[in-house]
């Protein structure tokens, strides 16, 4: 049975699938399921979109670090976190308290195909070419996510069932399953 003690952290690009593989996850091992940009709209009554426009990416930051300390508090969590949480380090200090870090590394073409008709994303809203925004956030993030990672599952070419399986099927390997 899994560790109790250990959170699984699902990191990664927005769009990469962090929420639906995490959700199949928690579903396939028992286990109880957070996702932090939900919990943080749930806390401020108010969605991502609503918090950006109205107050700023930097006041979303401390209030994803804020949730990141709560969370580190928690035990035996899959948590999917918000694709920019990597940008702050203590938010990662904070989450492998209890935990373990997997970065759901996903191609620029397939996160394109997930979310290039999602109003839901602050930071690509507006954009002129949604497509070379995110190659380049990506590539700026990738660093943070390798440097971060107890583990990479390369997930571009798989299915979510595939991708859920994958990450399982590790996790159980390293013993946090």
């Amino acid at each position: 049975m899994r560790k109790k003690k250990s959170n699984i952290i699902l990191t990664g690009f927005m769009g990469c699938g962090k929420t639906s593989i995490g959700k199949r996850i928690a579903l396939n091992f028992e286990i109880d399921f957070i996702d932090t940009d939900i919990e943080i709209q749930n806390i401020c009554g108010m969605t991502i979109n609503s918090i950006f426009e109205k107050y700023g990416e930097c006041y979303f930051r401390k209030l994803e670090r804020n949730y990141c300390k709560l969370a580190a508090l928690s035990k035996g969590y899959v948590i999917a976190s918000g694709g920019g949480i990597i940008k702050d380090e203590s938010n990662i200090e904070n989450l492998k308290i209890n935990g373990v870090i997997v970065y759901l590394k996903c191609s620029a073409e397939k996160i394109y195909k997930n979310i290039k008709n999602d109003a839901t994303r602050p930071l690509l809203n507006g954009a002129d070419d949604k497509y070379e925004l995110i190659c380049s956030m990506l590539e700026q993030r990738e660093p943070l996510y390798h440097k971060y990672a107890d583990f990479i599952m390369d997930i571009s070419d798989m299915r979510l069932e595939e991708s859920a399986w994958q990450v399982g099927r590790e996790l159980r390997r390293l013993g946090f399953i």
